[in-house]
C-alpha cells in the first residue's frame, strides 16, 4: 500500500529549479476528536507496541503515540493517516530509519503533530523525503532530520508548520514546498543540503528566523508569489543565498546574506520588495535580469549616504541569425542603511 501511494507522486527533473508540477488533491481539514489516550511503542511496559505503525493503526483521532528511545532505531516506513500526536522520547536517540527507497514518514491526515525524532537514511526516489506531508494543519517540531537520500521535509498542503528542527546533510532539499500555500517555516537550522529551502508554485508562505547555511543554494523560489522571507541568517551557501525565477510580489526583508557567490539573484521576477537586509562579503551582493523590483534600506558592506546601484541586464530578442542583445541596466536602493541591522537578536 505504501509503495502505491508514493508511486502517485510526480517526477522531479533536477534539484535545480525546473520541476514539472501538478496540483495534488488536498484532504479536507477536519478538526480531530479530543480523546485522552496514549499508546506506547518500545520500552519494557506491558502491552507496548513493537512498531510505530502498529500503534498508529490502533489509535483514534486525538490520541498520542509515544515512542521510547530504548528500542531505537525503528526500521519502518510509517503512514500517519489519523489526527494524532506522534511523540519521540528524545530527539537525539529516538530514531526512525526508512527502509528501501521510500519516505520514512508519510502524513496523509490533517492535524498531526510530530516531534522528538531523529529521521535518517530514507528516500532515494523522486519526491520522497524523511517526512512527506500531504495534509493540512500539520506541525513538525523539534526533530533532527539528516543524511536522507532525497529530501528532509516535503510539503504538499495548507497551513502546515515546520518549526525548530535541525535539517542537515540531505541530498536534495532541506525543506521543499510543492504547490502549496500559507505554510510557516520558522526557526529551523538548515545546513549542508543540496538546496536549503525550495518553494515551487507555492504562495503566501512565511520563511522566518531560520539559519540557512552551507547549502549549495540557500533559498530558491520558482513560480512562487507573495511569500515573506524575513529575519533569516543566510550564510556561506556555495552559489546563491536567495534566487528567484519567475516569482513576483515576494518580500525579502531583514535577512543577513553573506559569504555566497551571489547574495540575491532575480530572474524575470517583478514587484518584489528587498528591504532592510544586510548584504556582506558576497562575491556579488545582488544581480537581476529582465525584472524591476523595489530595493530600500539595505546595508551594502559599508555605510552609504548615496543611493546604491544594483547592476543587472535586460535581454532583447533579435531575429536569427543575430544573438540576443544584452543591455546593462541598473536598479537603485534609494536609501541604503548606514549600519547593519541587528538581525537575529
Amino acid at each position: 500500500m505504501y509503495k502505491e501511494i508514493i508511486k502517485k507522486g510526480l517526477t522531479i527533473g533536477t534539484i535545480f529549479i525546473f520541476l514539472s508540477l501538478a496540483t495534488f488533491p488536498l484532504s479536507q481539514a477536519i478538526t480531530p476528536i479530543s480523546i485522552d489516550n496514549t499508546l506506547y511503542v518500545g520500552g519494557s511496559g506491558p502491552g507496548n507496541y513493537t512498531k510505530i505503525q502498529y500503534a498508529i493503526e490502533n489509535s483514534s483521532n486525538g490520541d498520542t503515540v509515544f515512542v521510547y528511545a530504548y528500542s531505537s532505531p525503528y526500521y519502518e516506513n510509517i503512514i500517519v493517516d489519523k489526527s494524532i500526536n506522534l511523540i519521540g522520547e528524545n530527539r537525539d536517540t529516538t530514531s526512525i530509519i526508512g527502509v528501501e527507497n521510500w519516505s520514512a514518514v508519510l502524513i496523509s491526515e490533517d492535524y498531526v503533530k510530530m516531534n522528538g525524532f531523529s529521521i535518517l537514511d530514507s528516500g532515494g526516489m523522486s519526491l520522497t523525503a524523511a517526512i512527506d506531508i500531504r495534509s493540512n494543519f500539520t506541525t513538525i517540531e523539534n526533530n533532527y532530520i539528516t543524511t536522507n537520500r532525497s529530501s528532509g521535509v516535503n510539503v504538499w498542503g495548507l497551513n502546515n508548520t515546520i518549526e525548530k528542527n535541525i535539517i542537515e546533510s540531505n541530498r536534495l532539499f532541506g525543506i521543499c514546498l510543492l504547490v502549496c500555500n500559507s505554510n510557516n517555516i520558522i526557526g529551523n537550522i538548515i545546513l549542508k543540503n543540496g538546496i536549503g529551502i525550495g518553494l515551487f508554485e507555492s504562495n503566501t508562505n512565511i520563511v522566518e528566523g531560520n539559519n540557512i547555511s552551507e547549502n549549495l543554494l540557500g533559498i530558491v523560489l520558482n513560480g512562487s508569489n507573495e511569500n515573506i522571507i524575513s529575519s533569516n541568517i543566510i550564510s556561506r551557501n556555495i552559489l546563491n543565498g536567495i534566487i528567484l525565477y519567475y516569482s513576483n510580489r515576494n518580500t525579502i526583508k531583514s535577512n543577513t546574506i553573506n559569504y555566497s557567490i551571489c547574495g540575491v539573484e532575480l530572474i524575470s521576477s517583478n514587484r518584489n520588495k528587498i528591504l532592510q537586509n544586510n548584504f556582506m562579503i558576497n562575491n556579488r551582493n545582488a544581480y537581476f535580469e529582465n525584472c524591476v523590483n523595489r530595493w530600500r534600506n539595505n546595508y551594502w558592506n559599508r555605510p552609504r549616504l548615496l543611493p546604491k546601484p544594483i547592476t543587472g541586464s535586460i535581454r532583447i530578442n533579435i531575429p536569427f541569425p543575430f544573438q540576443d542583445l544584452v543591455l546593462r541596466w541598473r536598479n537603485l536602493d534609494l536609501r541604503p542603511a548606514l549600519k547593519p541591522y541587528p538581525i537575529g537578536e
